[in-house]
């Protein structure tokens, strides 16, 4: 599903539930919603509506067509881009493709919505947002203009040919483990680079990380959940932070100080959904996913994606972690993981894809003597027979073995034998 036809999914489910008495909505949303990402963002929105009341809300809002926008934008911004078309929408922006007259560019215009235009100082969101603009590094998106126009806040924006993470998320739900582990890669060492400059994003997930035709991911939005923090003056969310509840933080959710280390926090939610096809926690309302990320134990590997390297779920599980001091401490940490992760995962793959097979006497010369596969028989409760698959470490030591052929391999297994 692209980020259009997202939306539209969104305004249908949010309107239908409307029609609904309001104690009936949220088993609606739950019954038709396609998955948990889909169900919360509508739910929230709900809880968004019924919290502004009907004159101001997100239902209005979302009745505003792409082309309506387009003939409002005052003739100082129409004059430098003329709008093709809408390419997306998020809580705080409407997307356009646009055409830059000066420099002859493709660019996405980003349009504050109207209710954040409203509640921002649009003097302190442009100086705040200009903080980002100048961060270079290939794994950000760089801000190229940004300013505010007769009541309209905008900025802008390369183009990127691809799509995002959401995108492929949507149609693939889990992604390859190598895969995973370099976007990660990318998003880590652009996070370094902006921790370095003091400049913390604060809303990374899946709709704000860009995979580039050639595979590369790409972070946009820097800057501007702070922005929209500094320059709001109150908080602009129900959760009282800025920011996405499926992947916030637990110090970020409350509103107390915070450091690069929120980051890590919400790259290792999109790592999890990356591998596991779903966010770590999820709950039928924003507040019951924030209480979930302060409380809730962190996901088994093996609920998570059997088959995941033991290296790679620490990692998950370290960048979880409830308290930033349990976290990885810099994201240059977590990128310098990074390379070993990958390295482990392909051995593991290679493994896996070089399974032997053999006969019961084969498995007892595999095993070899020293009571191993003795050992094996008594922890089977018998022979092994067809189908029991086991790994090996240094010296045909016995590491793990399974009914079924298929299991996680330990990260220092040097064979895979199945039966």
């Amino acid at each position: 599903m692209t980020v259009p036809h997202r939306w539209e999914r969104i305004q249908e489910l949010f309107d239908a539930a409307l029609e609904l008495a309001p104690e009936a909505r949220t088993a609606y949303v739950h019954e038709r919603a396609e998955d948990s990402t889909l169900r919360t963002e509508v739910l929230t929105l709900l809880e968004a509506h019924e919290a502004r009341g009907r004159l101001d809300s997100i239902a209005d809002r979302l009745d505003a067509s792409s082309t309506d926008a387009a003939v409002r934008l005052p003739p100082v911004l129409s004059g430098r881009y003329s709008i093709e078309r809408e390419i997306g929408r998020g809580g705080m922006a409407t997307v356009y493709l646009a055409h830059d007259q000066k420099h002859d560019r493709q660019v996405a215009l980003k349009v504050l919505r109207s209710e954040l235009a409203l509640a921002v100082r649009a003097e302190q969101f442009v100086r705040e947002i200009a903080i980002a603009a100048k961060l270079a590094h290939p794994h950000i998106l760089p801000l190229h203009d940004s300013g505010e126009a007769e009541g309209i806040v905008y900025y802008v924006m390369p183009y990127v040919e691809g799509e995002s993470l959401r995108d492929r998320l949507t149609r693939e739900a889990r992604l390859p483990v190598a895969d995973a582990v370099r976007i990660a890669g990318d998003v880590a060492a652009a996070l370094s680079y902006a921790h370095s400059h003091g400049v913390v994003h604060r809303d990374i997930k899946p709709e704000n990380i860009l995979l580039a035709p050639g595979g590369e991911a790409l972070i946009a939005d820097f800057g501007i959940a702070r922005a929209l923090t500094v320059a709001g003056g109150h908080p602009l969310s129900q959760t009282g932070a800025v920011g996405t509840p499926l992947y916030m933080s637990p110090e970020q959710a409350a509103g107390s100080g915070l450091d690069g280390r929120s980051d890590i926090y919400s790259l290792g939610c999109v790592l999890h959904e990356m591998l596991a096809g779903h966010p770590p926690f999820t709950g039928a309302t924003a507040q019951e996913v924030i209480a979930r990320h302060a409380s809730d134990p962190i996901p088994a590997r093996e609920a998570a994606r059997p088959g995941v390297g033991a290296r790679v779920a620490r990692a998950v599980r370290k960048a979880l972690a409830k308290q930033p001091v349990d976290r990885f401490a810099t994201a240059d940490q977590f990128a310098a993981a990074r390379a070993q992760l990958a390295a482990a995962q392909a051995n593991l793959d290679k493994l896996r894809g070089e399974q032997r097979r053999g006969t019961l006497d084969s498995a007892q010369n595999a095993l070899g003597g020293g009571g191993r596969y003795d050992g094996l028989v008594e922890d089977l409760g018998g022979p092994p027979t067809p189908g029991i698959g086991f790994a090996l470490g240094v010296d045909r030591t016995l590491l793990a073995c399974s009914d079924e052929g298929v299991f996680a391999a330990p990260d220092d297994a040097v064979e895979v034998f199945v039966l």
